[in-house]
């Protein structure tokens, strides 16, 4: 009988064998870590990109229309050293030096303070005060089910113009109450209803209205409302101040604007919110309207900076040009803004865990606007220039 010899491994083999695949999981585990931490940072600056980028379409889209349907100098509001037009957005008025509300009210440092969270911690930080920012522009889009606009015609309209519209302004404006046949309330596109904001226009001025109730034709703007637009007796900047004697009113038209304002809430520090607000929250009390919008969570900071056409003022009044100012500085108003720069920063929701110490993913989004109704001005003075009207 022949032996065969038994082959196999040897010990060495084994343990040569088994380092090589002890090393082989071992990078791969590593790989598919890091790939994990990969993956979860790039989902985490993904979903801070997109509230970034969320918030960054709605005031472009609002930034774009700024000055669309008001007039150059903006809207006339009722001002007297003790006025106090509210401003949404803040617990503060509009400044006495506003006797109107241009198309874009700046708001340099008047947001609450940005805050952040200590990542191992938790702790509440505290930055810099926010900017907040006022946009108006006129509802060019409401219609009754005839196709009329709400400004097709004068509220008043006398025979032999088609048609005749036989509206009504009350003396004090406190109501105003249009034909059937020139509009028919409600509209079919977002019909007129408390919380809207009403400009009326003739050759006398402007005026800006807070409707509080709407019956049938007439709507109404009583006092106590949450802007304190619908106040009488003002030698300026109301409705009565629009008639040529009182109670008598030139060609007159309404038309519905919006005073859409952006700020971020940083109430609850976990989660500060960029907050859409469009004309002014809650009112009536029973039934609020106009509720804040959040329409982009982790926001930890909003700025904005503006282009200003200026050449009255002194050389050195914009510390960083007046390509860059925080706000118009006196001669100039907010009516020379031309752009619009936006900046915006976020952090993501969750703490990334994968670095030597936890962090936040942070970044940052920034835009310029062209603003299109009010883009447009004569920039260059020459000796044929200078004198045309």
């Amino acid at each position: 009988m022949t032996l065969r010899m038994q082959k196999g491994f040897s010990l060495i083999e084994l343990m040569v064998s088994m380092g090589i695949i002890v090393t082989v999981v071992a990078v791969a585990t590593t790989a598919l870590l890091q790939a994990e931490k990969a993956t979860t940072a790039v989902g985490y600056e993904a979903n801070t990109q997109q509230n970034l980028r969320a918030g960054m379409h709605f005031m472009v889209r609002d930034l774009m229309q700024a000055g669309e349907g008001i007039p150059q100098g903006g809207i006339s509001i009722p001002y007297t050293t003790t006025s106090a037009i509210n401003r949404p957005g803040t617990a503060t008025i509009f400044l006495n030096s506003y006797t109107t509300i241009p198309a874009i009210t700046p708001g340099s440092l008047q947001g609450q303070l940005a805050t952040s969270l200590n990542p191992a911690t938790q702790a509440v930080l505290t930055g810099t005060a926010t900017d907040i920012i006022n946009i108006m522009y006129a509802d060019n889009i409401l219609q009754d089910t005839t196709g009329n606009f709400l400004y097709s015609f004068p509220v008043v309209q006398a025979a032999p113009s088609t048609p005749v519209c036989a509206g009504t302004i009350a003396p004090s404006g406190a109501s105003v109450t249009l034909a059937g046949n020139c509009f028919s309330m409600p509209g079919v596109t977002n019909p007129i209803t408390v919380g809207n904001l009403i400009m009326f226009h003739n050759q006398n001025g402007t005026a800006l209205e807070y409707v509080t109730s709407v019956a049938g034709q007439t709507i109404n703007f009583a006092a106590g409302d949450p802007a304190g637009l619908n106040q009488t007796g003002k030698a300026n900047g109301t409705v009565a101040n629009l008639a040529t004697t009182p109670g008598v009113f030139p060609p007159t038209t309404i038309t519905r604007v919006w005073m859409v304002s952006y700020y971020v809430d940083a109430t609850n520090p976990r989660d500060p919110q960029l907050i859409r607000q469009v004309n002014y929250p809650n009112y009536p009390a029973g039934a609020p309207v106009n509720s804040p919008q959040a329409i982009a969570d982790m926001i930890e900071n909003l700025g904005f900076s503006y282009d200003i056409t200026s050449s009255t003022d002194p050389v050195g009044t914009y510390l960083n040009g007046s390509g860059n100012a925080a706000a118009p500085i006196l001669p100039d108003t907010p009516d020379q803004i031309r752009a619009v720069n936006v900046f915006l920063a976020g952090r993501s929701e969750q703490v990334y865990e994968a670095l030597s110490a936890p962090q936040f993913l942070r970044n940052n989004l920034s835009t310029q606007v062209s603003i299109r109704s009010l883009s447009f001005t004569n920039q260059f003075n020459t000796s044929s220039t200078s004198t045309a009207p």
